[in-house]
């Protein structure tokens, strides 16, 4: 997994890329709890995403879920089609939301 900041700012942006497995899985969910509690809206680039497993799924549909402003753009084709096959409804709407953006 790389994980980089592109702005360190109250408006963070932080890109994922590469692949996110379990094995990363508590060093993205560190990051992200991190990031939340260190700025006032959080945006996460995924255009560099290969390939992400159950764990890394779970780590982003609970992070959609927190009351901090997220939002998802540049989903990469891997990611859009892993969300659309396993059906999870919460990062479908943020991926379409950034298609409409």
């Amino acid at each position: 997994m790389e994980l980089t900041i592109l702005d360190p700012g109250p408006q963070r942006r932080i890109a994922l890329a590469d692949e996110v497995s379990i094995a990363d899985a508590a060093e993205l969910r560190d990051a992200l709890a991190l990031a939340l509690t260190t700025s006032e809206q959080l945006e996460l680039d995924l255009s560099g995403l290969e390939s992400i497993d159950v764990a890394g799924l779970q780590i982003l549909t609970a992070l959609l879920h927190e009351s901090h402003p997220v939002r998802i753009t540049a989903p990469s084709e891997a990611f859009v089609q892993t969300v659309e096959l396993l059906q999870l409804e919460p990062l479908r709407s943020a991926c379409q939301q950034e298609a409409l953006a």
